[in-house]
């Protein structure tokens, strides 16, 4: 485990303490050994100093150490009804992070409190637990880019309009809209569903309009025609996010497979594209240019057909 220990204080990604003065949107996680072993108390301990000094979360606390809650969940990733009567427990906690280490495995857990539901399990050889942990935190990067594209909050002085977007539409309808900007702009604009297990899409730029720079009083259809764009076919209230910035949003990365109309939006750490190099200044945390961007929101109703 020693040897463990050294493995990761040199090769761990992002170890750097993040200046959290801006309102960065993050979840509340809690961390536990589960079952409570050396090993797995190590663990744990690890990575709730990398959460917390990367800031890449607001650590909270559990269950003391004398007592030992239940945390079981069937192959749907639903918890059982004992770990539905601890999880209620949690009501400071976003986010329930499970560790584990024994008989040569480690195993990282993390649930979503509120849904009470697994959203991501892994598990490795002990010896390739520096992996493991590097494969967990570019998870939660990928999930603190999502939260920070629906709570970001919108600004009556944003340089972008939206226009054509109507209130309310059907399910399965097409929708196309318009933007125009008052001032050059690189300009991102984003599908917010209201489904909180559902995860932004986002529409411009795409694998068709993939220039995202806009200049003052250009006019862009979102999605063009040759790109279909629909309403999602189960009732709910969507919105619409259009964030407007000086600068390129070169921190992420934009990824998609050929046949996808849209390109998902990536931090550097889960594309292994970025690495960021030690210093004495603490890096920006992952999700400063999106909270720094003006933003104009555009909610519309679905209806069933």
């Amino acid at each position: 485990m020693k040897r463990f220990l050294v493995i990761f204080s040199v090769a761990i990604l992002s170890v750097f303490s993040a200046d959290r003065t801006s309102t960065t949107p993050v979840y509340k996680i809690a961390v536990e050994a589960y079952p409570s072993t050396e090993e797995s108390r190590v663990l744990r301990d690890f990575i709730k100093e990398q959460i917390q000094s990367s800031g890449r979360g607001q650590i909270s606390f559990t269950f003391p150490e004398s007592e030992k809650p239940s945390w079981d969940f069937d192959k749907k990733g639903d918890a059982t009804e004992e770990t539905k009567a601890n999880l209620q427990k949690l009501t400071q906690v976003d986010k329930l992070v499970l560790v584990s280490s024994e008989d040569g495995q480690a195993l990282i857990s993390f649930v979503d409190v509120l849904h009470e539901t697994l959203e991501y399990r892994n598990a490795l050889p002990e010896t390739l637990a520096k992996t493991l942990v590097s494969d967990f935190l570019s998870y939660l990067d990928k999930k603190n880019i999502y939260l920070a594209l629906s709570h970001t909050g919108s600004n009556t002085s944003s340089q972008v309009k939206i226009n054509s977007l109507k209130s309310t539409y059907v399910a399965g309808e097409p929708i196309r809209f318009e933007l125009e900007t008052t001032e050059d702009n690189f300009v991102y604009v984003v599908l917010v569903p209201e489904n909180p297990k559902g995860e932004p899409v986002l529409l411009f730029p795409n694998q068709i309009q993939n220039d995202n720079f806009v200049k003052k009083g250009e006019r862009v259809t979102i999605p063009d025609k040759r790109i279909s764009f629909r309403a999602s076919p189960t009732p709910s209230k969507d919105r619409i996010r259009a964030f407007v910035t000086r600068e390129e949003w070169k921190e992420f990365q934009l990824r998609g497979k050929k046949e996808d109309s849209f390109y998902h939006l990536l931090p550097p750490a889960v594309t292994g594209t970025k690495t960021l190099a030690r210093s004495l200044v603490p890096p920006p945390t992952i999700t400063s240019p999106i909270e720094q961007s003006l933003v104009t929101e555009w909610e519309y109703e679905i209806l069933s057909r």
